[in-house]
Order: structure tokens, then C-alpha cells, then sequence
């Protein structure tokens, strides 16, 4: 099943097909030599949308230097689709997968130019949705029902501390990933330490670099130090957990994922916030969590895994406009 981690391929992919296929479809003769078109159609896909949705798109804006009428041709491999129209409407299946769609200009005489976008179908949900994997354990696991919005969290019970087992999703505040809101239920949302400092529910609290050494105390020897990386220990929180069907961490020998702490980490990457717009970057490769501690009045230090070691780092960053994603705590009744 595909998923955004294929995007890439099957955008090389979908092209190469496309403009043979358009080449075929619309007739166009072999001519000794041709012209390039001036611009090349616009549309946008968000990354991530629900099944059934619907997005309709006008292409325009590509001419011929010699006046030549431009046609446009739409095509989806995932949908086994295409179609010769200016206007094209693209409805979503129900199924979790990756749709790539193409549209070439063309007209005689000239290379086809081409536009290729893809959108990654997302569920929410513990049942039948995009996170698989994320199951409950008996004597160790409950939920919690968050009263502001009503979003319900897989909990687990780690020596004297609950913690959230899901990223917090609190739309009162952060960034759903790649600004798309309809994935905010799926993944939990990015924060800044400002926005994350008082995010959490009441009486929950964002996890400190103690509430980190507690938690890997369980299954290490002893109780490391709070201020520094925790060697071997990034596998014990991490969760082999799917999404739409693909492993969320890459497999490396050196790692060996068992979440016996139950806390199910996810590689999401991180944010950087800028004045006029949001920055995601390493999904996949990393997960970054914020801690309460300051290093100073400037930064904040946070929590990361690389899905490469199997150490669990510190870092610290800009209270400001580094995002991470937010595990809350709360002492355990």
C-alpha cells in the first residue's frame, strides 16, 4: 500500500508514464522537431486528506509561441483514470493510499508540460484507521477523555507516572503536519515550547527531563542522568507502529524496537516557525518531543529519537520557533 514515503518514486514514475499515455491519447504526430510550451499547468494537492473528499481544478496559463490552442490532459495511476478536459474533478477513494495526479498541456508541435501532485488518504481512529499497531494492555493501559474537545487518549501507566501513549492533538494551539488539519487526529500536532507549556489538559503537565529518566529507570539497570542522552534506550519507548500499512521506523540492526515501555514514539520530525509560514522537515528519520525544562530564557531542551541509534538524545532549541510534537504527565493516582 503506498504512502507518502513513495511519493517521490511514484511521481518519476507517474510522469514517465503520463506523457506517453497523453502523447497516445490525444493523437499528437511525430513532427522532426518541437517547441517547449510557455508555463506549465498549476495545482495543489494538500499532503493529506480523508477519503471522499473531493478537489476540482482548472487548468490554465500554458501557451503556444505561435498561438496553437493548448489542451489538458489528467491522469492517475492509483485510479486507473484519465481525461482530456480544461476542468477536472479528482474524488478521493475509500481505501488508504496514495493518489499521485498528473496533468500535461499539450498541442501540436510542442512537448507536452507537465504538473504532478500527490495526496496521502488518512483515517483517524484505533480501529480500521491509518495508525496501526497501537494496542491496549491489559493492567497497564486506559484512556483518558480530554474535557476542552472531547479527543480520547490511549494512556499507560510507567512506575509512579501516566503518560499519553498518543501525541497530544489539542487544536487550541500548535500546527497540525504539513498544515493540514484533517491529519491533526492521526498524528498530534506540532508546538512551540510556549504553545506546549500550557497545552496539556488540567491536571496534566508537559513532561519534564526527570519524567524521561523515570520512564527509562524501568528497564534500565538504573536511573540515568536526566541531562544527558540515555545510551541504548531509544528502542523501549519507540512504537513499531504502521501507518496506512508502512513501518513508521525503518529498520537498523543497531535498533531494536520493542516499546516495552509502551509509549509508542513515532518518527514525525519537527517544525520550524517562521513569520509567514510553517517548515516540516525529517518524517520518518525522527521524533521530537519537547520537555519543561528552560536552558535559558531563549531556549527549551527537548527529547529526540534518530532512527539510526539507539540512543534517546537531548537537544535544546528556540522557545519560539522550533516545534515539536507534546507527550503529556501526570502522577499516577
Amino acid at each position: 500500500m503506498n504512502t507518502v514515503m513513495d511519493i517521490k518514486k511514484y511521481i518519476l514514475l507517474a510522469s514517465a508514464v503520463f506523457v506517453l499515455l497523453c502523447a497516445a491519447s490525444c493523437e499528437k504526430e511525430k513532427t522532426e522537431s518541437y517547441s517547449y510550451l510557455t508555463g506549465a499547468p498549476e495545482f495543489t494537492l494538500p499532503m493529506f486528506a480523508t477519503a471522499g473528499e473531493s478537489f476540482t481544478f482548472t487548468a490554465k496559463d500554458v501557451t503556444a509561441d505561435d498561438g496553437s490552442k493548448v489542451g489538458y490532459c489528467w491522469y492517475t495511476t492509483t485510479l486507473n483514470m484519465r481525461d482530456t478536459t480544461d476542468t477536472f474533478t479528482l474524488t478521493l477513494p475509500d481505501s488508504l493510499c496514495t493518489v499521485t495526479l498528473t496533468c500535461a498541456a499539450f498541442a501540436d508541435g510542442y512537448y507536452n508540460s507537465t504538473t504532478t501532485q500527490s495526496v496521502t488518504i488518512v483515517r483517524a481512529g484505533r480501529e480500521n484507521g491509518s495508525i496501526t499497531g497501537l494496542t491496549a494492555a491489559e493492567g497497564r493501559d486506559f484512556f483518558f477523555t480530554d474535557p476542552r474537545d472531547g479527543h480520547s487518549y490511549l494512556c499507560a501507566t510507567v512506575g509512579a507516572k501516566d503518560w499519553f501513549r498518543e501525541n497530544l492533538a489539542y487544536k487550541g494551539s500548535g500546527t497540525a503536519l504539513e498544515n493540514c488539519e484533517t491529519v491533526s487526529d492521526v498524528f498530534g500536532r506540532f508546538y512551540t515550547w510556549n504553545e506546549a507549556i500550557s497545552a496539556c489538559p488540567d491536571g496534566w503537565r508537559l513532561s519534564t527531563l526527570d519524567d524521561w529518566a523515570d520512564a527509562a529507570s524501568a528497564v534500565l539497570d538504573k536511573r540515568p542522568d536526566p541531562s544527558v542522552r540515555f545510551q541504548s534506550a531509544a528502542g523501549y519507548f519507540m512504537g513499531d507502529l504502521r501507518f496506512n500499512g508502512e513501518k513508521m521506523w525503518e529498520y537498523w540492526p543497531d535498533v531494536n524496537i520493542t516499546d516495552k515501555l509502551g509509549l509508542s514514539m513515532i518518527p514525525l520530525g519537527y517544525a520550524s516557525k517562521m513569520a509567514n509560514r510553517v517548515d516540516f522537515d525529517s518524517m520518518y528519520d525522527y521524533a521530537a518531543f519537547w520537555t519543561a525544562d528552560e536552558k535559558d530564557a531563549e531556549q527549551a531542551f527537548y527529547r529526540y529519537f534518530f532512527d539510526e541509534s539507539p540512543d534517546l538524545f537531548i537537544g535544546y532549541s528556540s522557545k519560539k520557533s522550533f516545534a515539536a510534537n507534546v507527550r503529556c504527565v501526570r502522577d499516577h493516582e
